[in-house]
């Protein structure tokens, strides 16, 4: 039995969170105190938590609670709207990446869409996916609109993303819902009318040196700019963006933030690749649980 005084702090976040998730009591008895136990013990592993949570009854009937709150997911709207909250009144950059991990013979592949906050990344929404691999445009319009539909009234300013989000229907999609993209491309990407690789427009190029091509010029159907730069490991960027070449450049670079969300979120953090769960739902309810309390 825990003491009162151990109680406090669990009653304490309930009552915090209880504005931002207004879901019935009892799962929010569990999320308050699935979270603090995430905290304490830095593990995802339920088995494990049910020795940390509190809550009344046994380890075991504490461990079932905890299987049966996994099995429906949270709200996502809820979710994004709480994470925003710590962001207010300003326009957004969201990153769009991808983590995944392998659990035995099963791959756990997630699409994810974060805000930029100082030296991290804030997780928003995301996906599940079905497969291995990379995503689909299908998948990325997808999660892009249920953001916009669950935040409507949220600028975004831009949207950053690695080579692998790249594809005519994408950018068409962006452009559409008037989102700016800051997208890193491959260097077989063909621009403009003659359809020349952007690598060939850059031949050359030294490390720190940045060059742009000062006309808009079309990119996957969409006309963007287009600016390279290489680093001093002579590995060259090619960015899709719109605007001044030099502040897309900085901003591009706010993209690495996400690589510190994922360690938060796994190894150097919570540990989410241990959790042992592989069914879309539950990895997402998880996911969920674990990004509120990295917030």
């Amino acid at each position: 039995m825990k003491s009162p005084k151990s109680r406090q702090p669990h009653d304490s976040l309930q009552t915090a969170l209880r504005s931002a998730f207004p879901i019935d009591t009892r799962r929010l008895t569990v999320l308050a105190a699935l979270i603090l136990a995430m905290i304490q013990a830095r593990t995802v592993v339920l088995y494990t938590l049910k020795n940390h949570v509190v809550l009344k009854g046994s380890l075991e009937t504490r461990y079932q609670r905890l299987l049966r709150f996994v099995q429906f997911p949270l709200p996502e709207e809820l979710f994004a709207r709480f994470s925003l909250s710590f962001l207010p009144g300003k326009e957004l950059d969201l990153i769009l990446d991808r983590t995944n991990w392998k659990l035995g013979q099963q791959d756990v592949n997630i699409l994810l869409l974060s805000a930029v906050w100082s030296s991290c990344s804030f997780p928003l929404m995301w996906t599940v996916l079905p497969h291995r691999g990379a995503s689909d445009q299908q998948d990325r319009e997808a999660l892009v609109e249920r953001f916009v539909t669950a935040c409507p009234h949220r600028k975004i300013r831009s949207l950053l993303a690695d080579r692998e989000f790249i594809g005519q229907h994408w950018f068409a999609f962006l452009d559409q819902q008037g989102i700016a993209p800051c997208i890193r491309l491959p260097a077989r990407t063909t621009i403009g009318g003659a359809r020349f690789p952007v690598w060939a427009a850059f031949k050359k190029l030294h490390p720190g040196e940045v060059r742009i091509c000062h006309r808009p010029v079309t990119i996957y159907g969409a006309t963007l700019r287009v600016a390279a730069t290489k680093n001093q490991a002579r590995e060259p960027l090619y960015l899709a963006y719109r605007g001044h070449a030099r502040s897309n450049l900085r901003r591009y670079t706010q993209r690495w933030q996400t690589e510190n969300l994922h360690a938060a979120l796994k190894t150097r953090g919570f540990n989410l690749e241990d959790t042992g769960l592989t069914r879309a739902e539950r990895v997402s309810t998880l996911l969920a649980v674990v990004s509120i309390a990295f917030i």
